[in-house]
């Protein structure tokens, strides 16, 4: 007997980019790096999967934008949605977790990059937390 495949989607608001993940997803992270609360606008929250488990069903309005000298940032260019986190060197993508469709089974299980953290809102004490990555 063959084993089921599951799948995830995930969306930018307009549609413009949408995708399917294949198996596992990672845990959520919530990077409070200055790059990343400039790009949502607040803290994000990213999971993360090995690429080639990724299919674009749609990828029209994905741009991609060199935010540093080790990543990317893919982003729509019709909805302004900020989708992807990639290091260049790297086979995962990070993708932001509130693209997908509920159930997403996720969970968040850290914060990291704290030191940048703003003073306008407390962290969960009960997740690990790293002042920068926690790898």
């Amino acid at each position: 007997m063959k084993k089921k495949v599951s799948y995830k989607i995930a969306k930018c608001l307009c549609g413009g980019i949408k995708i399917k993940v294949k198996g596992k997803i990672g845990k959520v992270i919530n990077c409070h790096c200055s790059q990343c609360r400039k790009t949502h606008g607040n803290y994000a929250a990213y999971t993360y999967c090995l690429e080639e488990n990724v299919t674009f069903i749609s990828k029209k309005t994905l741009k991609w934008y060199h935010s540093s000298k080790v990543g990317k940032r893919g982003f729509c260019s019709r909805c302004g949605a900020s989708m992807f986190f990639k290091l260049l060197k790297s086979k995962e993508l990070d993708i932001a977790a509130g693209m997908f469709t509920n159930p997403t089974t996720m969970k968040t299980v850290s914060n990291i990059f704290t030191k940048d953290k703003l003073d306008y809102y407390d962290l969960d004490l009960r997740l690990p937390s790293f002042e920068r990555d926690s790898k």
